[in-house]
C-alpha cells in the first residue's frame, strides 16, 4: 500500500526505494508484481505511477482495516 501511495504523484525507482525503505531486490520484485497486476504503470519518463485500478485498491484497503482493535 505504501508503494501505491508514494507512486500516486509519479516517482522514479530510486525515489520509491528511498521513500518506502526498500532494497534494490525488494523494489524490483514489488514494482514488477504491482505492474503485472495493473496497479502501477511506468510512463515515458520511467516514472512509476499508480493507476486508476491502484487508487481504487487503496481506497478499498482504507475502508476495511485488516485488524480490529478492541
Amino acid at each position: 500500500m505504501e508503494i501505491l501511495k508514494k507512486a500516486a504523484s509519479g516517482k522514479r525507482k530510486p525515489e520509491l526505494m528511498r521513500d518506502v525503505g526498500l532494497t534494490y531486490l525488494q523494489a524490483k520484485q514489488y514494482l514488477s508484481l504491482l505492474t503485472k497486476k495493473g496497479l502501477l504503470e511506468v510512463n515515458a519518463q520511467n516514472r512509476f505511477k499508480t493507476t486508476k485500478k491502484g487508487l481504487e485498491f487503496l481506497e478499498k484497503c482504507m475502508e476495511r482495516p485488516l485488524f480490529k482493535w478492541k
